[in-house]
């Protein structure tokens, strides 16, 4: 009779962490895709079309999307301080400093930088510049390995989203104004480079679920903060059926679950890796906007898109 065939240890472990791999870059495109389409669900909200629609502005809008993520991920915390693992009050200001940099100074900066520029800028800037301020940041802050492979597909990476940001038109301008807007998007893009790197410290000593919802209520503190100053919170009850759709859209899938998932993956691969997927968000925001807004789509786009999967492709192996 035959003995079974036993597999070694080592071929066991080598598939392991091939499905631990394919199941981290699973989640980042699933963030990537939903991250890509938050441009679309905003642009719903922040310049709907129709002359009697009605526009929320810039943080008002990130306020109320988070606000709703915080309501959802509220219970959820208390019922795992609880049952389970318990905060600590020595990494309370780690929380805080992380919601700032991940949520509200993000996104002010970001609106800022946007509002005084435009969108080519913006995506170039932001997009192209955040893997590669996550690069170096992890390497002084964690000791990542660089390598030239890496380096190479970070900065193919930017000339695909360059590429591709230039359909939607880049002017640069050199008004006071301006360069005003393009520094926040500069700091706009190491804030978050930053939060990646640091974000991985706390998983350490916490599950992905309080990382993530501690330092999102952290930051719509922060938001809350910005919008009683610049928002008129009684326009929220002249939005549209589809401009709630939209919002809930931003904050359980955008919010919640992209959050969720791309922190789950930065305690599984370096923040460098991990950031080099956001290049893809430009060509997803793109692609969606031609699905269903009709927006027009041209070759250079196509090949700025080969191009900065072609920088994911070498990022993953360097």
């Amino acid at each position: 009779m035959s003995q079974p065939v036993v597999e070694s240890a080592p071929l066991v472990a080598t598939r392991s962490s091939i499905a631990r791999r394919y199941g981290v870059y699973a989640l980042l495109l699933f963030v990537v895709l939903v991250w890509g389409g938050s441009f679309v669900a905003a642009r719903m909200i922040l310049s709907p079309e129709g002359a009697h629609a009605t526009a929320l502005s810039p943080t008002l809008l990130a306020a109320v999307r988070f606000l709703l993520a915080s309501a959802i991920f509220l219970p959820l915390l208390a019922r795992q301080q609880m049952t389970e693992q318990r905060l600590k009050l020595a990494d309370l200001p780690l929380f805080l400093l992380l919601g700032q940099l991940g949520i509200s100074v993000y996104f002010w900066l970001q609106y800022t930088g946007v509002r005084l520029t435009n969108a080519g800028i913006a995506a170039v800037l932001v997009v192209g510049l955040i893997p590669l301020a996550t690069l170096v940041v992890a390497r002084v802050a964690l000791r990542e390995s660089l390598g030239a492979r890496q380096v190479v597909a970070l900065l193919l990476g930017v000339v695909g989203v360059g590429v591709v940001a230039g359909q939607q038109g880049i002017a640069i301008e050199v008004h006071g104004g301006f360069l005003l807007g393009a520094l926040c998007l500069v700091a706009d893009a190491l804030c978050f480079a930053v939060y990646s790197t640091l974000v991985r410290g706390l998983r350490a000593r916490y599950t992905p679920l309080t990382v993530t919802g501690g330092t999102m209520i952290a930051g719509t503190l922060g938001l809350l903060a910005l919008a009683a100053f610049s928002g008129d919170w009684r326009t929220l009850a002249a939005l549209s059926a589809g401009q709630w759709l939209a919002i809930l859209y931003l904050a359980i899938v955008c919010s919640v679950l992209a959050y969720f998932c791309y922190n789950t993956a930065l305690t599984r691969i370096a923040a460098s890796k991990a950031a080099v997927w956001l290049y893809l968000e430009p060509v997803v925001a793109l692609g969606l906007g031609a699905a269903l807004l009709g927006e027009r789509i041209t070759l250079p786009t196509v090949a700025g898109g080969l191009v900065i999967l072609a920088s994911l492709y070498l990022a993953q192996r360097g």
